[in-house]
């Protein structure tokens, strides 16, 4: 059993890290104790990525980029464990798309076609003939939807690594569900589920075995926060708590109920935990939590000084309350200076504990990250990749060493899932 990390009640994996920093970086060379033909395995690469470079491709670079390149990797993984021909199954991969990429008219039947592809062009490098039908089978058989039966072990990795390529790619979910899908938010959640699950049942059993751990982390990264929500004790809190919910619920609200279900919520409880940590006043903390977003969501107008207007916002209530002086302005000064975006020094344990809570939470709320990128800013796939990095990497550069060092695996893991 392979030991884990967990950031609120999401799993993640040791070995996630290294194998999506792979598929990341697209590394297929040889592994160690793994003899390959290198020399034809570079030339078919380069062929194929021309072919995907070409303007006669209608499917896009893309799909070099972002599923053949990739998928290498995670196939020569699965043939490691199957103990298959980690040579066939590079070349089939690289291979198993092409007659679709020359000619998109094949593209329904690409997998008989690209049999066909396969043998013409590795017969051209006078490769063995045994093993050019093998590929060639690898690739008639791969794909999921004609359920087409297998006889080797190079079979089934090629398939089961078509079907966990589309599994690992988290971006590609999430541009799928909200850009190409036109789902909202919710919808996109569970089409990304039921989507996952469709995957996950054309993998083969030895290869879910082999994934069940990274399976797992990736349905908990498509739902994101699911944290159980905090118990408040007090009546402020609860006060506080029913308050700001009524602002989320509110027409007014441009952000929609998710940003109490999916931030707000289970960051309370971060923030909470983290207040241990930095031996911070957890019930400042608490409150700070609850208010630190609320003048944006009362009027989106104020969003890019939602801080500043933030701390005054929490001021007016407080004092309303009677809550102590000093207190209300630790709750203030908390909010003031929580936004990973703009440079304040941060002075005491309770402001940390609200910027460190803060970037923890979108750490792991993705699709609300990716629904901002992809939805509301309309960003292409690349773009929203690109936007969704640079905010947590750039909250990580803002949280505390204490943080940091409690929450360094999963960051790690977190950030391995972008291709870009």
């Amino acid at each position: 059993m392979l030991s884990s990390g967990t950031i609120g009640d999401l799993f993640v994996v040791p070995d996630m890290i290294m194998i999506l920093e792979k598929l990341r970086l697209g590394d297929y060379g040889m592994r160690k104790g793994i003899r390959m033909d290198t020399a034809l395995i570079t030339a078919i690469s380069k062929l194929v990525e021309h072919a995907c470079a070409s303007e006669q491709n209608k499917i896009g670079y893309e799909i070099w980029k972002y599923h053949i390149k990739p998928m290498v990797p995670l196939a020569q993984e699965l043939a490691g464990v199957q103990k298959a021909d980690e040579e066939i199954v590079t070349l089939a991969v690289l291979l198993h798309d092409l007659a679709g990429i020359e000619d998109f008219s094949q593209r329904k039947l690409h997998h008989s076609f690209g049999a066909q592809r396969a043998r013409e062009i590795l017969a051209g490098y006078q490769y063995p003939i045994d093993k050019i039908e093998l590929v060639a089978q690898c690739i008639f058989n791969h794909r999921a939807d004609l359920n087409l039966p297998k006889q080797s072990p190079e079979e089934y990795c090629v398939a089961d690594a078509d079907m966990l390529i589309n599994i690992v790619d988290i971006p590609s979910l999430f541009y799928d569900s909200y850009h190409q899908e036109h789902l909202g938010f919710a919808e996109g959640k569970t089409w990304r589920q039921s989507t996952l699950e469709l995957y996950w049942g054309h993998v083969s059993m030895i290869s879910q075995a082999q994934f069940l751990d990274r399976f797992n982390l990736v349905k908990r990264l498509s739902l994101g926060n699911d944290r159980e929500p905090y118990s408040f004790t007090s009546d402020l809190e609860r006060t506080l708590a029913d308050l700001v919910k009524k602002a989320c619920l509110s027409e007014k609200n441009a952000y929609g109920y998710g940003i109490w279900e999916n931030h707000i919520a289970p960051m309370v409880t971060i923030a909470n935990e983290l207040a241990q940590l930095h031996s911070a006043d957890a019930e400042v903390v608490r409150i700070a939590t609850l208010l630190h977003d609320l003048s944006s969501i009362e009027d989106y107008s104020k969003a890019k000084e939602h801080h500043i207007h933030g701390a005054q916002r929490a001021r007016g209530l407080l004092r309303e309350a009677g809550y102590p002086v000093k207190k209300t302005e630790l709750v203030a000064q908390c909010i003031l200076h929580h936004r990973a975006s703009v440079l304040m020094q941060k002075l005491t344990a309770e402001e940390q504990c609200l910027a460190d809570a803060d970037a923890v939470a979108h750490m792991g709320d993705l699709p609300s990250l990716f629904f901002v990128a992809y939805d509301k800013q309309g960003m292409t796939f690349e773009e929203g990749q690109r936007w969704v990095k640079q905010k947590l990497e750039r909250d990580w550069q803002k949280m505390s060493e204490i943080a940091k060092h409690r929450y360094a695996e999963q960051y790690a893991g977190i950030m391995s899932c972008f291709s870009i």
